[in-house]
């Protein structure tokens, strides 16, 4: 290889990669040490207003020769545009149709339509059963939209609409590795009932996407209330699971994604893996062991092992118990795994056809009843846990629960947190986010985007347990952290059983922190409750291993802007990559080492001056000015494009 020729050209950009072509040289480059030159933070309005890099990767090579390739963010489709005849981003019921109108907000008010979305979240790039690149995207909801009634404010449609995953075709040209969009559908969610809330997802080792369902219906409180929103996608308003509407229980599980011809999307919902908030699912390389954060406040960290590689359909899943070691710099524990049940997914989709309810499944009391006569409830158990969505916030209440009998598998796999609960599984912690695998490294990263409440020392409330007890200061642990565990074999579970893996979770201690912001930094972030300089409540994580690097998107209300950034496992060093629009959260952040001879940063930009994200206090005197600058058009995109990777190490030269 020509490194010199290979420097020249990259430094250039991606526009010189002809030079590349003609050498010869598109095979991956080995690479000893990849570094980013940052992106400095807003400095004034317009900054603020859009999204933009002043990054550039360099790659010291296996020879100690440098490359040098500028980020050229790119945007592949924002909604609402037309992407070979389709509209992207549009809301439909079952038959297709266009939706008019949401369900009503718990005061009543409904949005009108037709809905385009905003929020981009999760891309996986796969190959179809044609060699074509398609692109899956989710739509998670609709943000804000005009109310039905003329003259009032805009209504926020969180949780009121069904949601969908998007197909993209895209065209690679190969000189450059430019991505370019050919052809939308929507996944055809009918075999499935439709989908709800689909946040972040995965790309599995066998080529298929695997997504999720956020914040799952709250059973209990939708055993006697219609869940509207599902039932504008089936056609079956005002009415409850049991009159034949949506059914609670059929949302909340990991989506499976294969694309076939022409882009023809085949979805499966895989309920054996649990039933969660589920942000994600992360497998890891067996192709049987999958790991899922679970968003929300007191909440769980999920194990699923699959009894045949490659095939999610049956298999065992554990809770994790933080035995705390340390409360000290974001905390260390070794996370002890509670066995929570097997099953095949046909028999969990048989209990959800038959509409078993909350009440079929435990018995509920008060903490009044329980003090007022013990004796009649005994065996019930206290649990504080997010009970799922619901028009009342879904707030977390001391509940005393006892599973009926011969219904432990429902409770296990229907009510996985509230069942974890009851196992002894730590259910304290919060805002659980995205999953990454280093997989030489055997280590699982976690976002943690709140460190707040049941996590903090002193701090548990009416909490039964108090596994977390996080010290330090609570203004530097809202900011968030990265927690990094360590993978390997020969677990056995609490009860003494062995865990048949060789990719269970370990030692787990924070590795990226946030901080409060320093009173000194006032060049720049001067709204920012967090440090500017540093990671504010991560979300999305993607690893790269020919890079050594965890790549970090924020979804913060405290930095106004949120970052994208990088962190070598190597040294440590934490840089910039990304500003987005203020009100606007980084998303579907995906690294690929190698796709035809190019490297991708994939990233999507979600719901940019949402009325949510801007309206805290500190905002106040520039929200306005934001929501009439920002463009907010959620996109999809690509942060950058740089020559396809491999590791290597450093020759040696000799004396």
């Amino acid at each position: 290889m020509n490194t010199k020729i290979v420097a020249a050209a990259l430094s250039l950009g991606i526009a010189a990669m002809p030079a590349l072509a003609a050498e010869g040289t598109r095979s991956p480059l080995p690479v000893a040490k990849v570094a980013f030159t940052p992106t400095p933070a807003p400095a004034n309005e317009l900054d603020m207003a859009i999204g933009y890099s002043r990054s550039s990767a360099i790659l010291t090579l296996a020879d100690g020769s440098t490359v040098t390739v500028p980020f050229s963010p790119d945007v592949i489709w924002r909604s609402g545009d037309m992407v070979g005849g389709r509209q992207t981003g549009l809301i439909t019921d079952a038959k297709g149709r266009p939706l008019l109108r949401s369900a009503p907000d718990k005061n009543g008010r409904v949005a009108k339509g037709p809905f385009i979305s905003p929020g981009q979240d999760s891309n996986s790039l796969l190959t179809g059963a044609d060699g074509k690149l398609y692109l899956v995207t989710h739509l998670e909801y609709v943000a804000e939209a005009p109310d039905s009634e003329a003259g009032k404010p805009e209504i926020n449609t969180y949780g009121l609409l069904p949601a969908m995953m998007q197909v993209t075709e895209l065209a690679r040209d190969p000189v450059t590795g430019s991505l370019r969009a050919v052809k939308a559908s929507a996944v055809d969610a009918r075999a499935i009932g439709g989908i709800w809330i689909p946040c972040n997802g995965s790309t599995t080792p066998w080529n298929t996407h695997l997504g999720s369902e956020e914040y799952e219906p709250n059973a209990a409180y939708y055993e006697t209330r219609p869940l509207e929103p599902m039932n504008l996608y089936l056609g079956t308003p005002g009415k409850t699971a049991g009159q034949g509407g949506a059914n609670p229980y059929a949302y909340g599980y990991p989506i499976e994604i294969s694309i076939g011809r022409g882009g023809k999307a085949r979805a499966v919902k895989h309920h054996a893996m649990g039933r969660l908030a589920l942000e994600m699912f992360v497998m890891m390389p067996d192709n049987r062991t999958a790991y899922a954060g679970d968003d929300g406040r007191d909440t769980m960290l999920l194990m699923f092992i699959a009894d045949k590689a490659g095939d999610l359909s049956a298999g065992t899943i554990y809770g994790a118990r933080w035995d705390q070691i340390s409360g000290d710099n974001g905390g260390s524990a070794d996370l002890a795994w509670i066995r929570l049940g097997h099953a095949r997914e046909s028999e969990i989709k048989a209990l959800i056809d038959k509409r078993v309810r909350f009440s079929d499944i435990f018995e509920s009391a008060s903490p009044e009843a329980v003090k007022a006569d013990p004796a009649r409830h005994a065996g019930f158990k206290p649990v504080y846990v997010y009970p799922g969505y619901d028009l009342d916030g879904g707030k977390q209440t001391l509940d005393y629960l006892r599973v009926r009998p011969g219904m432990e598998q429902a409770a296990a796999f229907l009510e996985t947190r509230r069942y974890a609960a009851l196992m002894g599984a730590t259910t304290e912690f919060t805002k659980m986010e995205g999953q990454a695998l280093d997989p030489q490294g055997k280590t699982l990263f976690t976002a943690m985007s709140y460190i707040e409440q049941g996590m903090l020392d002193g701090r548990n409330g009416v909490r039964p347990v108090d596994h977390v007890r996080l010290t330090g200061d609570a203004a530097d642990l809202d900011c968030g952290a990265v927690y990094a565990t360590s993978l390997g074999g020969g677990r056995k579970d609490a009860g003494g059983q062995a865990i048949a893996s060789e990719w269970v979770g370990g030692r787990s201690q924070a590795l990226v922190l946030g901080g409060r912001k320093p009173k000194d930094q006032t060049l720049y972030g001067a709204l920012d409750k967090c440090d500017t300089d540093k990671v504010a409540n991560p979300d999305n994580l993607s690893f790269s291993s020919a890079m050594r690097t965890l790549f970090i998107g924020e979804d913060s209300g405290n930095h106004l802007n949120n970052f994208v950034w990088a962190y070598s496992l190597d040294d440590g060093a934490l840089t910039r990559l990304y500003s987005a629009a203020a009100g606007a959260e980084n998303t579907g952040l995906r690294v690929l080492d190698d796709v035809a001879g190019s490297a991708y940063v994939l990233g999507n930009v979600q719901h940019p001056g949402a009325e949510e994200d801007l309206n805290k206090k500190q905002y106040a005197g520039i929200k306005d000015r934001m929501r009439t600058m920002v463009d907010r058009r959620g996109s999809v995109g690509v942060l950058a494009v740089l020559p396809a990777m491999r590791r290597a190490l450093p020759s040696v030269t000799k004396p």
